[in-house]
């Protein structure tokens, strides 16, 4: 209904009424008995901006939790769990690191740092190579998507965002992509890069919006469903 997933149900009220479920951003919509379906469709059509924001509170409260920075903590990568091994460098002279191998996210830090400074340091390892491997992804992205979304963004980057997956500053065609994106799929990773890039076309979530997203992305409903759940594929 109007580009979104809808429960829709007719009840003895007297007016249409909209809500966001809080538990998973689910949108309920009831109408009276008498009011024709095309009214309720031009009712949610009017609210999209509202509730596209609302839907995104409620993911930025769902998103996959930082775990306890531990040898054997379940790391999220690009949608695949990682076992979290955490390395001590025998001489102070070596750099602290981090890289991915196999199934293993490995943090490898001087010996001589204190608990307080080590989790530290393992929170800023962790933010960079997120940062620096999500970025490096997005050029390929874009070469791809641009051409079929019919648009060209002079730029697109990653930051960290506490309540959207992206954003679009359609004056200057500059994206942002949430640093966030790198723990799922890489399929929720192009929808949102689709979706935003699409606003280059459409400022606002209406139904022109929806449909143009469709025509290059005929799943994106099914990717912005796994993007809600944060499951792994």
């Amino acid at each position: 209904m109007a580009g979104f997933e809808v429960s829709f149900t007719r009840k003895r009220v007297r007016n249409i009424n909209l809500r966001i479920r809080p538990s998973n951003g689910a949108i309920q919509v009831s109408a009276p008995l008498t009011v024709s379906r095309h009214l309720v469709e031009d009712f949610v059509a009017s609210r999209s901006d509202w509730i596209s924001a609302a839907q995104q509170r409620v993911l930025a409260r769902q998103s996959i939790a930082e775990p306890e920075l531990v040898s054997g903590a379940t790391l999220m990568w690009f949608g695949q769990s990682l076992e979290l091994s955490i390395q001590q460098i025998q001489t102070s002279e070596k750099r602290n690191s981090a890289e991915v191998d196999g199934g293993r996210f490995i943090l490898r830090l001087r010996h001589d740092l204190s608990s307080e400074k080590c989790q530290a340091e393992m929170s800023k390892l962790l933010e960079e190579t997120y940062r620096e491997e999500l970025q490096s992804r997005l050029p390929a992205m874009l070469e791809k998507w641009e051409p079929v979304v019919g648009v060209k963004a002079k730029e697109c980057r990653v930051r960290r965002m506490k309540t959207r997956w992206g954003s679009c500053n359609i004056h200057k065609a500059r994206i942002w992509i949430s640093l966030e994106l790198a723990k799922y799929p890489l399929e929720c990773v192009e929808y949102v890069l689709v979706h935003e890039l699409t606003h280059l076309l459409e400022p606002s979530h209406n139904s022109r919006f929806h449909r143009l997203v469709g025509e290059v992305m005929p799943d994106w409903k099914q990717r912005k469903r796994l993007l809600h759940l944060g499951r792994s594929v």
